[in-house]
């Protein structure tokens, strides 16, 4: 089991867990994708993750550049915290009756969500970079005609182009 910190100043949800390499490497996979990359090599990147969890089970710590983003990964300290079979079992909701006592930490997965979150924030950031505004999703082309500003600020006093006939 890993503990998986995605470390980018526009991804407020950042640490994730990993219960082997396959689940580690779906992250990183999804991480290329998020960013609009197809890694040049499959087999070079399984690679570079297996390299990575042996650097963090061996040296306690793994860092893995994938494009724009690190990933830092670090054997999880106490994987019992992690084990509630109310959370895990795959029965659940086929008659079985194991629920959680609370006293568990619910595994945060790198799921598609986390992808789209992950996605739009890094496309927010690079409008933001330039020159238009990710909150409210305008390129600098698309900027108010007559004050330049986005739509986060009020237009009232703004003239707006006629529309030529």
């Amino acid at each position: 089991m890993y503990e998986v910190t995605i470390q980018h100043p526009a991804f407020k949800e950042k640490l994730f867990t990993a219960k082997d390499g396959g689940e580690l490497r779906t992250l990183v996979f999804g991480l290329a994708r998020a960013q609009g990359q197809q890694p040049a090599s499959d087999r070079d990147l399984i690679a570079e993750v297996g390299n990575v969890r042996s650097r963090a089970d061996i040296e306690g710590v793994g860092l893995i550049k994938v494009y724009d983003l690190t990933v830092e990964v670090k054997p999880a300290e106490n994987e019992v915290d992690y084990a509630c079979e109310g959370h895990e079992s795959l029965y659940v909701g086929l008659g079985e009756t194991v629920t959680c006592d609370g006293s568990c930490i619910p595994r945060l997965r790198f799921s598609r969500d986390s992808l789209m979150r992950l996605s739009l924030a890094l496309d927010d950031e690079d409008l933001d970079e330039t020159g238009g505004c990710g909150a409210c999703g305008l390129e600098v082309g698309q900027m108010c005609a007559d004050c330049g500003r986005c739509n986060c600020s009020r237009h009232d006093s703004c003239k707006r182009p006629t529309a030529a006939n």
